[in-house]
């Protein structure tokens, strides 16, 4: 068996080598190159089994020969990915899953039956350039850049892609020479390998589902710094899945999911800075603080959306009206225009970020900042949540309250509700949901209300006509949404706390 431990970088448009060997030079005393052509095939059943049981088969023919190989479940965090990987020498391009050993497969895989059953799902073809890099402090590392195609049968998406693998040394020079690599040109943390993007594409044409917020798998003998990890493991994944997808689809419901990427991983980061007393951790939440400025624009755009979509709340009304819904689709693509979420997506400043915020993963700067990292997470979690919501419930006490006073709470609001998320699998849901449930009612109808502001607002500036009828709608809406915020909000406050 070998453990790969890798670190990938997409580069979408590709990279200029002549640039790139003396970045190379400079940070190796001995450069080695090669060059081949890879063409792998990865294979499964019709129902999905070894996919369903985190297994990859891939049968690799290069200059080199055959190859079959098995990776079985293993871990991504941040970009870095560590799999176990199991190969063995072939003769054909069809695998013979009887010459691996039988102790690497999970339980619950019949090896019999699924050779009998396996098929081509999909291929991929590139071609694949190797530097060898020999570093002064005696660590080598393996870095590809390959470029080719992920095909099934009816679709294909490009490879344009760094893989950095550590094949002596320490991890942390992974991450000094990613950096470094961010210099020449647009690129991406990959959090998905060739053979997930492969599956994808496979299972549905149309794109991968849109990745769910769920509760972190907080645990009652996790400690304080288990519990920082798996969190942060949980939001940085989120987020960098959701930048895969907008990449993929342009689709504005997953440029939202990027934006509550980055909003879930700075309250991450805002809330542990306090918990385990770091300074390490306080610096980064600044840097995400200031990267969430740089994203405000999105709220808009989620609100042009709304406003204009053939299913949503306020088609009956809008649709009826051409020159509104015109006037709408062009601020929401002059504010995308501007806003060019793809260059703050691939900008170098974004991807250094995530790559700091995975190797604060690996090297847990907090211990040396203080002790309590240690201490258990049950010892602290009742009084985190109680204080953090205490700090939110009086926000919602005035009787009854106005549209900007709700507007005002919906960042704390929000906040409160994503640290549930942290903690809330160490209490029974029986419980929790209820208390949850119209505290999101209520988050909800924020989301609406400032919807209907932006309507307002847009709406004075533009030229549209029946502007007064549209307008007097609109004060309407509001008003039926506020009654209903303030009934889910007596329920809210009746509610037993859960922690």
């Amino acid at each position: 068996m070998e453990s790969e431990i890798e670190l990938k970088l997409l580069v979408p448009d590709g990279i200029d080598e002549s640039r790139l060997m003396p970045i190379l030079e400079g940070l190796a005393s001995k450069v080695e190159t090669e060059e081949f052509s890879l063409f792998n095939q990865y294979f499964d059943t019709p129902e999905w089994t070894l996919s369903r049981h985190g297994v990859g088969l891939r049968v690799r023919s290069s200059e080199k020969g055959i190859e079959q190989t098995v990776k079985t479940a293993g871990s991504s965090i941040g970009g870095l990915h560590q799999r176990p990987e199991y190969n063995v020498n072939i003769n054909k391009l069809e695998p013979d899953l009887e010459l691996f050993d039988d102790n690497i497969w999970p339980q619950g895989i019949d090896v019999a039956n699924i050779q009998s059953r396996i098929s081509q799902i999909f291929n991929t073809d590139f071609v694949r350039k190797v530097f060898h890099l020999h570093l002064a402090s005696g660590s080598v590392i393996e870095m590809v850049y390959d470029l080719g195609t992920i095909s099934t049968e009816e679709n294909s998406t490009p490879i344009s892609e760094i893989e950095l693998e550590l094949k002596k040394g320490s991890t942390s020079e992974l991450f000094d020479i990613a950096r470094e690599l961010t210099e020449l040109g647009p690129t991406q943390v990959g959090s998905l390998s060739k053979a997930a993007r492969g599956f994808l594409l496979a299972k549905n044409a149309s794109g991968p589902a849109r990745p769910a917020l769920v509760f972190v798998n907080t645990e009652e003998q996790d400690s304080l710094e288990n519990t920082f990890v798996k969190t942060l493991e949980l939001t940085l994944g989120y987020w960098q899945r959701a930048e895969c997808l907008y990449m993929q689809s342009q689709k504005i419901a997953d440029l939202m999911e990027v934006y509550t990427g980055i909003r879930v991983t700075e309250q991450c980061l805002r809330l542990f800075k306090e918990v385990l007393e770091s300074k390490a951790l306080a610096k980064m939440h600044g840097a995400l603080t200031v990267k969430l400025r740089k994203w405000a624009w999105i709220e808009q755009v989620r609100s042009f959306k709304k406003l204009k979509s053939k299913r949503g709340m306020y088609s009956k009304k809008l649709l009826q009206h051409d020159a509104l819904i015109s006037y709408l689709r062009g601020l929401q693509d002059g504010t995308l225009n501007l806003s060019k979420p793809k260059w703050l997506i691939t900008h170098k400043d974004n991807t250094n970020l995530q790559l700091r915020l995975a190797r604060l993963l690996l090297e847990k700067p907090w211990r040396q900042e203080s002790g309590v990292f240690a201490d258990a997470i049950h010892d602290s979690s009742n009084k985190i949540l109680n204080d953090i919501w205490s700090d939110v419930i009086p926000l919602f006490e005035a009787q009854p309250q106005t549209s900007s006073e709700y507007c005002d709470a919906e960042k704390k609001l929000r906040a409160v509700l994503y640290t549930d998320l942290f903690f809330g699998n160490l209490y029974p849901g029986a419980k929790r949901e209820p208390f949850r449930a119209p505290w999101l009612d209520i988050l909800d109808g924020i989301v609406e209300l400032q919807t209907l502001d932006t309507f307002r607002a847009k709406l004075l500036d533009s030229d549209v006509d029946d502007k007064s009828e549209l307008l007097k709608w609109g004060e309407t809406k509001k008003a039926s949404m506020l009654a209903a915020m303030e009934k889910s909000k007596g329920v809210a406050l009746e509610m037993e706390t859960y922690w």
